[in-house]
C-alpha cells in the first residue's frame, strides 16, 4: 500500500464526514419545522484491492491463511429518515389534525401530480372553503367545508362532520384518508414537507384513518419534528473528531512522502 493510497482513503473519509455534518446541519434548522423527520447518513465502503487471496498458495507451498485486502476508502451511499413520529404540539385551531401513526395526506400539487405530507395544518380556501395546506395545495380527497361553518369536529378514524349557523345538528362533510408506502424512505423530498412517488417507494396504498396499519387523526394538533438536537450535537463532536483524526492521517502520509524523497536524494 503506497502513500498516496493511504492520502487517497483519508480524502474519501474527509468527504463522507462533510456530507455528514451536512445532513446533521439540517436536521437542526429543522427541529423547529413541523412534521420534520431526522435524516442520517448511510456510508459504504468502496471496495478492496486484493493483494493476497486467502487459500491462495504462498511461495513457501502453504496455503495463506489470511487475505490481504486494502481498502479503497469509503462514500456517501443515501440518506435514511426516521419517520417515527413526532410530538403532538395542541393548537386548539379545528383544521390542525395531526396523523398519529403511520401514513401522509395526499395532496393536489401545481402540476397535476399527487404529494405527500404529515403537516397537519390546514386551512380553508377563502373563496371555494376547500381544504388546502398553508401553501394552497388541495388536498385528497377534495374536502369542502361552507364558509357559514360554525364548528368542524373531525374523529380519530377521520370522519368530518360540521354545523351550519343556526342549525344544532351536525352533518357529514367527507371523510379524510391516508396513504402509506411499501418503503417510505424510496419517497423523494420535494421541499415544503411534500414528498413524491418515486420506483423506490412503492404505489401509494390508500385507506380510512385507523384500518390497514394507518394512523388515527388528532384534531387539533399539530407534530412536531422528530429531532433529537442532543443526539445532533454530540454527533456533530463525533464528526469533528473523525475530520480531525483524517486530517492527521494526510498531514503524517505527506510527512513520511517527503522523509522518503528525502532518503532518495
Amino acid at each position: 500500500m503506497s502513500l498516496n493510497n493511504a492520502l487517497n482513503i483519508a480524502k474519501t473519509g474527509l468527504h463522507l464526514q462533510e456530507t455528514n455534518i451536512a445532513v446533521k446541519s439540517q436536521n437542526l434548522a429543522s427541529q423547529g419545522v413541523d412534521s420534520f423527520k431526522r435524516q442520517y447518513l448511510v456510508a459504504q465502503d468502496l471496495g478492496y484491492q486484493d493483494k493476497v487471496l486467502a487459500g491462495a498458495q504462498t511461495s513457501n507451498n502453504t496455503i495463506a491463511a489470511l487475505g490481504l485486502p486494502i481498502g479503497l476508502g469509503v462514500k456517501a451511499a443515501g440518506i435514511y429518515r426516521s419517520f417515527e413520529g413526532g410530538d403532538p404540539i395542541s393548537t386548539g385551531e379545528a383544521l390542525d389534525i395531526a396523523i398519529m401513526g403511520e401514513g401522509f395526506y395526499q395532496v393536489l400539487l401545481p402540476d397535476g401530480t399527487n404529494g405527500y405530507t404529515r403537516t397537519a395544518t390546514f386551512q380553508r380556501d377563502p373563496q371555494t372553503g376547500q381544504l388546502v395546506t398553508i401553501d394552497g395545495y388541495p388536498l385528497i380527497p377534495n374536502i369542502t367545508i361552507p364558509i357559514d361553518a360554525t364548528d368542524v369536529q373531525i374523529s380519530p378514524d377521520g370522519i368530518i362532520s360540521i354545523k351550519l349557523a343556526g342549525q344544532t345538528n351536525f352533518q357529514n362533510a367527507g371523510q379524510l384518508q391516508i396513504v402509506r408506502f411499501i418503503n417510505q424512505n424510496g419517497l423523494r423530498a420535494m421541499g415544503k414537507n411534500i414528498f413524491l412517488e418515486s420506483d423506490g417507494s412503492g404505489t401509494p396504498q390508500i385507506a380510512n384513518p385507523g384500518l390497514q396499519g394507518n394512523g388515527t387523526i388528532l384534531q387539533g394538533y399539530r407534530e412536531g419534528s422528530n429531532v433529537n438536537s442532543v443526539e445532533e450535537i454530540t454527533d456533530l463532536i463525533k464528526i469533528q473528531h473523525a475530520y480531525e483524526q483524517l486530517t492527521k492521517v494526510i498531514t503524517t502520509s505527506d510527512a513520511m512522502f517527503d522523509a522518503s524523497i528525502r532518503m532518495i536524494n
